[in-house]
């Protein structure tokens, strides 16, 4: 099985770029369909209030049960003092299975509220620190038993430090993992395989932008043993969420 663990689809209203405007999921299960992708994880893109594109991702998620898992998004300081309820209804409370979310995506470092909720859900963490990755040790310190997946090890763009930052952490607190999605210089996928990272990284697109397709060639293009490849396309993603997955060992 293969699982691209950050994929965003929706509609919004800024107009500026695909993520602020319209991402197709469409696009995204096709292309997945073509390489082989058996499910992916959906992530909302900018909204003005998170608690309807919460509500739209899991309504597309509802209308590909057997393809998509879906994650929640909030702002911190737009949602202060109601990101509690928003994670509720996200994750569910009790018997109420809520939108049947499985984690929470953000931009930026999380705060207590976030994270407290998360820690009550044990529900992962996907953070996009847009390089600012040093800041993550304290909440990995105060939060170990919610997972902290660092999006783009570190960046959505070359940054050395960032990726250099996020293996460190990674070695270091066992509840810290990264994804792959548009990691643009392939010799910090291979510095993470080296030093013995592989179970701490997991695969990711960051489509429609980028294409799920090419993304997953770059896992290839390591040249896991089977079990590792396993690992890092389905393995570690399936159990932080929960999901089964049948890890089909590839000859």
């Amino acid at each position: 099985m293969i699982i691209d663990s950050h994929m965003h689809a929706g509609r919004a209203d800024a107009l500026t770029d695909s993520w602020t405007t319209f991402e197709d999921i469409d696009i995204s299960l096709a292309r997945m369909d073509a390489y082989g992708i058996d499910k992916a994880v959906v992530l909302p893109i900018f909204h003005p209030d998170f608690r309807v594109a919460n509500r739209e991702t899991a309504a597309i998620v509802a209308a590909h049960p057997d393809r998509l898992y879906g994650y929640a998004k909030v702002h911190q300081e737009h949602d202060k003092g109601r990101i509690s309820d928003l994670l509720d209804e996200a994750f569910g409370v009790g018997d109420d299975p809520g939108l049947g979310l499985l984690g929470l995506k953000i931009h930026g470092h999380p705060n207590r509220e976030m994270m407290d909720a998360l820690d009550r859900h044990r529900r992962p963490l996907l953070a996009d620190v847009g390089g600012k990755v040093r800041g993550l040790r304290y909440v990995a310190e105060c939060y170990p038993a919610v997972p902290i997946i660092v999006a783009h090890m570190g960046q959505f763009k070359s940054n050395p430090d960032a990726h250099l930052n996020t293996l460190w952490l990674a070695a270091r607190y066992e509840n810290v993992y990264f994804d792959t999605s548009s990691v643009m210089e392939h010799e910090w996928l291979e510095r993470a395989v080296a030093e013995g990272l592989v179970h701490k990284m997991i695969y990711g697109s960051d489509g429609p932008v980028c294409h799920c397709g090419v993304e997953l060639e770059r896992i290839r293009a390591l040249r896991l043993s089977p079990e590792d490849e396993d690992m890092v396309l389905c393995g570690t993603i399936s159990r932080l969420l929960g999901v089964a997955a049948t890890a089909n060992i590839r000859e």
